[in-house]
């Protein structure tokens, strides 16, 4: 799953983030906005993965490997603030998924 440290990482960064929105919008993002960013970082991975596999144009600034890193990163963000514990439903949809597909663990 997901170690410890890196999801006490993605927390003190979005933290700092929370402290720049305070500062240049008075209050921190809604649980609607940072979906809104999670939407937007999405959309900007698609081109990426479609400049990949010669589909599109690079015109964004950004590099896949981490796009791809920032959207997890907001996935991880989004279940904090909802109160889900991301790791607990990842093993509960992975072992769902495996009963269902006859996938032996060992």
């Amino acid at each position: 799953m997901i170690p410890d440290d890196l999801l006490e990482r993605s927390k003190a960064i979005r933290q700092a983030y929370h402290a720049l929105e305070i500062k240049h919008h008075g209050k921190e993002w809604s649980v609607e906005e940072d979906l809104l960013a999670l939407s937007n970082d999405i959309g900007n991975l698609n081109r990426l993965v479609m400049t990949k596999q010669g589909r599109y144009y690079d015109e964004t600034p950004y590099q896949l490997e981490s796009k791809l890193a920032e959207n997890i990163w907001w996935l991880l963000e989004l279940s904090d603030r909802l109160e889900v514990d991301i790791q607990t439903e990842m093993e509960n949809f992975l072992s769902e998924k495996e009963q269902m597909l006859h996938i032996n663990k060992n």
